[in-house]
């Protein structure tokens, strides 16, 4: 089975909120529209900002030198940069680009942890939400190191379809490098498989569009490779 975690939608955690609170947040919000490729946060950086993505896609990656592991593909309606609340350091853990145009609500870290002092049930959620993609992030990581080659390229691939697009036949936002930085490999290693995969008529690839064709085998290679 794919090692992707499904992403739950974070947007009813506002509903939580009295009017007095929305109107905290209303007045240390800035929406901001990004553009495909975008940096919308830098790891290291100062983390004075709670991101709510409202549309949109984005890619959370770490980077050392020379070298960029992307961790998770995210959908509209999620946070970035909840986990720097509750950590002493104060800066960004990872970074986040644009994979399409993305709207984005900027919300002032004190702001926001002032909200999460006073409502219990918000904070409860909000805790629940950073539980969550820190499963997703462990998950990552337990394909990166378990899976052999041809298993990291079909859990990506049964990923993008299940988890990401909801669909079998979508346009995929990611580049090749990417799609190699996703899963851990050379861009080369990473091109051979996904052109086996195509030989053996598992998935169909016309430039950005991918079809998944057998979801049973590629599940199979996925789980043994």
């Amino acid at each position: 089975m794919s090692n992707c975690v499904k992403d739950i939608s974070h947007e009813e955690v506002f509903e939580l909120l009295n009017e007095e609170e929305q109107e905290i947040l209303e007045k240390n919000k800035t929406r901001v529209r990004y553009s495909k490729s975008e940096v919308i946060i830098k790891q290291g950086a100062l983390a004075n900002s709670i991101l709510f993505v409202r549309e949109g896609l984005t890619q959370v990656y770490v980077e050392k030198i020379a070298r960029k592991v992307i961790i998770s593909i995210r959908g509209s309606k999620n946070f970035l940069g909840l986990s720097s609340i509750f950590q002493d350091e104060n800066i960004y853990q990872y970074s986040a680009t644009a994979l399409d145009r993305c709207e984005i609500d900027i919300y002032h870290r004190k702001s926001f942890y002032k909200i999460l002092e006073r409502n219990i049930k918000f904070s409860n959620e909000i805790l629940r939400y950073v539980n969550h993609n820190q499963s997703k992030i462990f998950n990552r990581f337990l394909c990166l190191v378990e899976k052999n080659a041809r298993g990291k390229v079909a859990d990506m691939i049964l990923c993008l379809a299940n988890n990401i697009y909801g669909c079998l036949n979508f346009e995929i936002h990611l580049t090749r490098r990417e799609m190699a930085e996703f899963v851990g490999l050379s861009m080369e290693n990473t091109v051979r498989i996904l052109k086996e995969f195509e030989r053996d008529n598992l998935i169909s690839i016309k430039g950005k569009n991918f079809q998944v064709m057998d979801t049973d085998k590629l599940e199979l290679i996925s789980e043994y490779g």
